[in-house]
């Protein structure tokens, strides 16, 4: 019996070591400076700057590409939206939400807060069922042989702005987007971002002049396939989301075609110079991820029956296109690649095919 108990005792903590969590602590500590806020306080630079040291903010910060003058921009909008004496400056600004942006953000974040630390509490109640739930949304557009879990990546919650971001090990969740994500379809956000995770990747050494066009297609795989997840919940009739969350499944559509379009006359042009291409031309809108025309590829890929199929080669971007075509062909109104992009892809396929390896998550 006392082994059977020094057996528990080993065994306990072992498991707690390697079961994933959420880390939530800077949510906490954003609350006690907006409680002091709301005092009328005001926000101390070193105080606020202290609070961005935070590692999971500086990684979320540097991929955002700010400086110092929008951070100070940022502390002074806390103080205009929390603080009770400027609350007739803070009426004007929300007539304009498109000028103060981050001022209406803030807002959010001020008008939500109870339910955000409720929020908060449930999932730190039952972490492992609500990452399973994650992991169950990844596992529809993955392969069996890839269903698996990443406990070693770290997961932080942080309480500024609205995105999720997958980095080096790193998963970093803005609690806006989680909140109302999960608030809408529990789960779904996890499961676009353990996507890109778990999703296996055809991975080659890529010459300098072909890198802007594979860096296109490894893109519009990457972004377009794990949309399939969680975009169909986010379109208009999601009321359960800020208007700005909803409507994105439509608005991609409605988009990708024409950004489709630019792409296939800039990679069917007699006198392409690969040189010149970059991936702000080829994508030529608010967003460059690849989200737009992956998502408007991945849909009629769905629509004309072939997401089995795309599952089954969900590693390989030149399979993506060819897939693609083909369901676009079948398709009303559907962009169609020309032949001369068609015969590009081929020959970029040729040329690294060989050399190319499934790289996955072990």
């Amino acid at each position: 019996m006392k082994k059977i108990g020094l057996l528990l005792v080993l065994i306990l903590p072992f498991s707690r070591l390697y079961a994933q969590s959420i880390d939530d602590r800077l949510c906490w500590r954003y609350f006690e400076i907006t409680e002091k806020l709301r005092a009328d306080e005001p926000l101390d630079k070193a105080e606020w700057n202290d609070f961005l040291t935070n590692d999971a903010i500086q990684v979320y910060l540097k991929d955002q590409g700010v400086d110092s003058a929008y951070i100070e921009s940022y502390r002074q909008a806390m103080e205009i939206v929390y603080m009770p004496k400027n609350e007739n400056v803070l009426n004007e600004r929300l007539k304009d939400q498109n000028r103060y942006w981050w001022t209406y953000i803030i807002n959010e974040y001020k008008l939500h807060e109870d339910e955000m630390k409720h929020y908060l509490l449930g999932l730190q109640n039952d972490q492992e069922s609500y990452f399973d739930t994650c992991y169950r949304y990844s596992y529809t557009m993955l392969p069996e042989a890839y269903h698996k879990k990443a406990p070693e990546y770290k997961v932080t919650m942080i309480p500024i702005h609205n995105d999720a971001h997958v980095r080096s090990g790193w998963m970093i969740f803005t609690l806006m987007a989680a909140y109302f994500s999960d608030f809408n379809k529990l789960g779904v956000l996890g499961g676009h971002e353990f996507h890109h995770v778990l999703r296996p990747r055809l991975v080659f050494e890529v010459d300098k002049e072909d890198q802007v066009i594979i860096s296109l297609l490894q893109r519009i795989l990457n972004e377009g396939s794990a949309d399939l997840i969680d975009k169909r919940y986010e379109g208009e009739n999601a009321t359960k989301l800020l208007e700005f969350q909803r409507g994105y499944p439509e608005s991609f559509i409605a988009e990708g075609a024409g950004i489709l379009k630019n792409i296939d006359s800039l990679l069917s042009s007699a006198d392409l110079d690969k040189s010149k291409l970059t991936i702000n031309k080829l994508i030529d809108t608010w967003n460059t991820s690849g989200h737009i025309p992956g998502y408007y590829m991945a849909d009629i890929i769905e629509k004309q029956g072939y997401k089995a199929e795309l599952i089954n080669h969900i590693e390989d971007p030149f399979y993506f296109v060819y897939l693609y075509n083909k369901a676009a062909e079948k398709e009303d109104d559907a962009y169609v690649l020309s032949a001369e992009t068609m015969n590009l892809v081929r020959l970029l396929e040729d040329k690294y095919r060989k050399q190319a390896k499934i790289v996955a998550l072990q």
